[in-house]
């Protein structure tokens, strides 16, 4: 059987973000270290097992674990964050039974993505000509709608045409999303909200 792809993750990523809170996709907080709680505390045990499984990407394959660990997570908080959750990630983007779909996001190794802003054009440095500006405009117009409340799309097909979108309007003008090759880093990624209980053994 394959493995699971299992991420634990909060709100927002960063102070950007929080504009965006409803967004539930990959590019969301992970867990932090404990300080209140001593090194060998069970939370501070499942924060190093989630390190050294998770590495960077922070995808971890065992669900007891992981709802074990989401479990402590919740009921001792630290400030500024809410509440984890496990989200299995689905490369395949097939539905599992008992499990809710969040929705399909477009996501870089199951962590960075491209929907956490809702596709509001915005243009930082780069200052691209009128026409590729209009373009932007007509990319967000389109997809923005199909958004869920989770700030996902609700279909893997609708995730591949507006990936494909962006990296055909990113061929005419390089960096205008992101400075690498979009559908060369960017995947359609199914999310599936495990229920917050921990396995039996």
């Amino acid at each position: 059987m394959k493995p699971m792809n299992l991420l634990i993750l909060d709100g927002p990523r960063d102070p950007r973000a929080a504009k965006y809170s409803a967004y539930r996709g990959t590019w969301r907080a992970h867990p932090t270290y404990q300080d209140a709680f001593p090194r060998d505390h069970e939370i501070n045990k499942l924060f190093f097992w989630f390190l050294e499984e998770g590495g960077e990407r922070g995808v971890v394959h065992d669900l007891s674990k992981a709802t074990r660990y989401t479990e402590l997570l919740n009921q001792n908080p630290l400030p500024g964050y809410g509440q984890f959750e496990v989200v299995e990630v689905d490369g395949n983007a097939s539905a599992m039974e008992g499990v809710q779909q969040l929705g399909f996001d477009v996501s870089a190794g199951y962590n960075y993505s491209l929907l956490w802003w809702r596709l509001e054009p915005t243009l930082g440095t780069i200052r691209p000509p009128g026409p590729i500006r209009e373009l932007m405009n007509l990319v967000h117009r389109f997809y923005a709608p199909l958004l869920n409340s989770h700030g996902l799309f609700e279909s893997a097909e609708t995730a591949s045409q507006c990936l494909q979108s962006m990296d055909a309007l990113q061929s005419l003008s390089p960096k205008l999303y992101e400075g690498e090759d979009l559908k060369a880093n960017f995947q359609v990624v199914g999310l599936h909200l495990h229920p917050g209980r921990v396995a039996q053994a």
